[in-house]
Protein backbone atom coordinates (compact mmCIF):
# COMPACT_ATOMS: atom_id res chain seq x y z
CA UNK A 1 0.00 0.00 0.00
CA UNK A 2 1.39 3.55 -0.92
CA UNK A 3 1.80 5.84 2.29
CA UNK A 4 3.62 8.65 0.57
CA UNK A 5 3.67 9.67 -3.30
CA UNK A 6 6.55 11.52 -4.46
CA UNK A 7 5.39 13.51 -8.12
CA UNK A 8 8.71 15.19 -10.30
CA UNK A 9 6.42 17.67 -10.97
CA UNK A 10 6.49 21.28 -12.54
CA UNK A 11 4.12 20.76 -15.30
CA UNK A 12 0.01 21.25 -15.62
CA UNK A 13 -0.27 17.06 -15.74
CA UNK A 14 1.78 17.13 -12.48
CA UNK A 15 -0.72 19.60 -10.79
CA UNK A 16 -3.68 17.54 -12.40
CA UNK A 17 -2.52 14.33 -10.91
CA UNK A 18 -1.76 15.58 -7.29
CA UNK A 19 -5.02 16.75 -7.27
CA UNK A 20 -6.61 13.83 -8.61
CA UNK A 21 -4.52 11.60 -5.76
CA UNK A 22 -5.71 13.67 -3.09
CA UNK A 23 -9.13 13.64 -4.12
CA UNK A 24 -9.55 9.46 -4.75
CA UNK A 25 -7.13 8.33 -1.75
CA UNK A 26 -6.98 11.12 0.56
CA UNK A 27 -5.13 9.41 3.42
CA UNK A 28 -1.78 9.39 1.29
CA UNK A 29 0.71 11.72 1.58
CA UNK A 30 1.49 13.46 -1.83
CA UNK A 31 4.58 14.98 -1.90
CA UNK A 32 5.58 17.01 -5.47
CA UNK A 33 8.82 18.09 -6.46
CA UNK A 34 9.71 21.52 -8.36
CA UNK A 35 12.97 21.91 -9.83
CA UNK A 36 12.94 25.31 -8.71
CA UNK A 37 13.65 27.01 -12.47
CA UNK A 38 10.45 29.28 -11.80
CA UNK A 39 10.63 32.37 -9.60
CA UNK A 40 6.20 31.79 -8.79
CA UNK A 41 5.55 28.61 -9.77
CA UNK A 42 1.73 26.98 -9.95
CA UNK A 43 1.36 25.15 -6.90
CA UNK A 44 0.42 21.53 -6.75
CA UNK A 45 -2.37 20.52 -3.62
CA UNK A 46 -0.31 18.74 -0.90
CA UNK A 47 3.05 19.35 -0.48
CA UNK A 48 5.89 20.84 -2.11
CA UNK A 49 9.79 20.23 -2.22
CA UNK A 50 11.86 23.00 -4.00
CA UNK A 51 15.53 23.17 -5.35
CA UNK A 52 16.05 19.49 -6.52
CA UNK A 53 17.39 16.78 -5.56
CA UNK A 54 21.61 16.63 -6.36
CA UNK A 55 21.21 14.02 -9.00
CA UNK A 56 20.16 10.37 -8.46
CA UNK A 57 22.09 9.84 -5.52
CA UNK A 58 20.54 12.56 -3.50
CA UNK A 59 16.89 11.88 -4.85
CA UNK A 60 17.60 8.20 -3.57
CA UNK A 61 18.14 9.58 -0.29
CA UNK A 62 15.77 11.26 -0.35
CA UNK A 63 13.53 8.37 -1.07
CA UNK A 64 15.31 6.41 1.59
CA UNK A 65 14.82 9.38 4.18
CA UNK A 66 10.82 10.35 3.35
CA UNK A 67 9.75 6.93 3.50
CA UNK A 68 8.52 7.40 -0.71
CA UNK A 69 6.87 4.15 -1.32
CA UNK A 70 5.88 5.31 -5.04
CA UNK A 71 7.39 7.50 -7.21
CA UNK A 72 5.54 9.44 -10.25
CA UNK A 73 7.99 11.05 -12.88
CA UNK A 74 5.01 13.74 -14.53
CA UNK A 75 8.61 16.14 -14.92
CA UNK A 76 8.17 18.07 -18.99
CA UNK A 77 8.57 15.52 -21.48
CA UNK A 78 11.94 16.53 -22.62
CA UNK A 79 13.45 16.94 -18.95
CA UNK A 80 15.66 14.02 -19.75
CA UNK A 81 17.94 14.38 -16.98
CA UNK A 82 15.74 14.27 -14.34
CA UNK A 83 13.89 11.48 -16.18
CA UNK A 84 17.34 9.57 -16.02
CA UNK A 85 17.82 10.61 -12.87
CA UNK A 86 14.63 9.33 -11.16
CA UNK A 87 15.10 5.89 -12.98
CA UNK A 88 17.98 5.27 -11.34
CA UNK A 89 17.30 6.42 -8.08
CA UNK A 90 13.95 4.59 -7.99
CA UNK A 91 15.95 1.73 -8.68
CA UNK A 92 18.47 2.41 -6.06
CA UNK A 93 16.00 2.97 -3.44
CA UNK A 94 13.85 0.26 -3.98
CA UNK A 95 10.88 2.57 -5.13
CA UNK A 96 8.97 1.69 -8.25
CA UNK A 97 8.58 4.24 -10.68
CA UNK A 98 5.88 5.17 -13.00
CA UNK A 99 6.57 8.05 -15.54
CA UNK A 100 3.43 9.95 -16.59
CA UNK A 101 4.23 10.16 -20.37
CA UNK A 102 2.38 12.29 -23.11
CA UNK A 103 1.54 11.62 -26.36
CA UNK A 104 3.39 13.37 -29.38
CA UNK A 105 0.70 15.96 -31.01
CA UNK A 106 -1.24 14.91 -34.52
CA UNK A 107 -1.33 16.44 -37.07
CA UNK A 108 -3.99 17.04 -40.00
CA UNK A 109 -2.52 16.01 -43.89
CA UNK A 110 -2.51 19.85 -44.58
CA UNK A 111 -0.64 21.08 -41.77
CA UNK A 112 2.89 22.75 -42.68
CA UNK A 113 4.96 20.73 -40.42
CA UNK A 114 8.79 20.00 -40.73
CA UNK A 115 10.13 17.51 -37.30
CA UNK A 116 13.70 17.83 -36.45
CA UNK A 117 15.16 15.57 -34.57
CA UNK A 118 17.48 18.48 -32.96
CA UNK A 119 17.61 22.32 -31.74
CA UNK A 120 20.40 22.44 -34.19
CA UNK A 121 18.71 21.09 -37.00
CA UNK A 122 15.66 23.16 -36.23
CA UNK A 123 18.34 26.27 -36.58
CA UNK A 124 19.58 24.90 -39.98
CA UNK A 125 15.99 24.44 -41.10
CA UNK A 126 15.36 28.31 -40.18
CA UNK A 127 18.77 29.65 -42.38
CA UNK A 128 16.91 29.25 -45.58
CA UNK A 129 13.06 30.63 -44.26
CA UNK A 130 11.01 31.92 -41.74
CA UNK A 131 11.46 35.82 -41.29
CA UNK A 132 8.98 36.30 -38.04
CA UNK A 133 9.68 33.41 -36.02
CA UNK A 134 7.74 32.48 -32.60
CA UNK A 135 10.42 30.35 -30.81
CA UNK A 136 8.43 28.11 -27.79
CA UNK A 137 11.31 26.40 -26.56
CA UNK A 138 12.02 27.68 -23.30
CA UNK A 139 15.11 29.93 -22.38
CA UNK A 140 17.88 27.43 -22.01
CA UNK A 141 17.95 26.62 -25.85
CA UNK A 142 17.18 30.01 -27.52
CA UNK A 143 21.13 31.14 -27.52
CA UNK A 144 21.31 28.29 -29.96
CA UNK A 145 19.50 30.71 -32.55
CA UNK A 146 21.60 33.92 -31.66
CA UNK A 147 23.43 33.65 -35.16
CA UNK A 148 20.64 33.99 -37.01
CA UNK A 149 20.14 37.52 -38.41
CA UNK A 150 17.82 39.10 -40.03
CA UNK A 151 15.01 37.84 -38.53
CA UNK A 152 12.32 38.96 -36.14
CA UNK A 153 11.91 36.43 -32.76
CA UNK A 154 8.75 36.80 -30.49
CA UNK A 155 10.38 34.62 -27.36
CA UNK A 156 7.59 32.99 -24.27
CA UNK A 157 9.40 32.27 -21.02
CA UNK A 158 7.46 31.51 -18.18
CA UNK A 159 10.02 34.04 -15.82
CA UNK A 160 11.56 37.41 -17.44
CA UNK A 161 14.83 36.21 -18.96
CA UNK A 162 18.13 37.67 -16.32
CA UNK A 163 19.78 38.54 -19.40
CA UNK A 164 18.12 39.95 -22.78
CA UNK A 165 17.72 37.63 -25.54
CA UNK A 166 20.61 37.60 -27.89
CA UNK A 167 18.75 39.20 -31.11
CA UNK A 168 18.36 42.57 -32.12
CA UNK A 169 14.84 42.17 -32.96
CA UNK A 170 12.37 40.68 -30.91
CA UNK A 171 9.82 40.80 -28.20
CA UNK A 172 9.75 38.63 -25.09
CA UNK A 173 6.22 37.68 -23.72
CA UNK A 174 5.97 36.37 -19.99
CA UNK A 175 3.77 33.74 -18.46
CA UNK A 176 1.84 30.68 -19.68
CA UNK A 177 0.44 29.40 -23.18
CA UNK A 178 -3.04 30.78 -23.25
CA UNK A 179 -5.75 28.66 -25.06
CA UNK A 180 -6.00 28.02 -28.65
CA UNK A 181 -8.08 30.79 -29.40
CA UNK A 182 -5.05 32.90 -27.78
CA UNK A 183 -2.58 31.33 -29.50
CA UNK A 184 -3.95 31.80 -32.69
CA UNK A 185 -4.66 35.60 -31.94
CA UNK A 186 -0.71 35.67 -31.04
CA UNK A 187 0.24 34.55 -33.69
CA UNK A 188 -1.88 37.02 -36.03
CA UNK A 189 -0.95 39.97 -33.94
CA UNK A 190 2.34 39.54 -34.62
CA UNK A 191 2.43 38.42 -38.11
CA UNK A 192 4.12 34.89 -36.97
CA UNK A 193 4.94 32.65 -40.07
CA UNK A 194 7.22 30.14 -38.30
CA UNK A 195 6.53 28.33 -34.99
CA UNK A 196 9.39 26.53 -33.16
CA UNK A 197 8.44 24.30 -30.48
CA UNK A 198 9.19 20.69 -28.85
CA UNK A 199 6.74 18.18 -29.60
CA UNK A 200 5.21 17.45 -26.26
Amino acid sequence: MVRTLLILGGTADARALAAAVRRALPDVRVVTSLAGRTASPRMPEGEVVAGGFGGPSGLAGYLRAEGVDALIDATHPFAAEISKSAAEAGQWAGVPRLALVRPPWVFGQDAKVRHVRSMDAAKSALENGGRRVFLAIGRQEVGRFKDLQGRYFLLRFIDAPAAPPPFADCRVLTGPPGTLDEERELLRDYAIDTLVAKNG
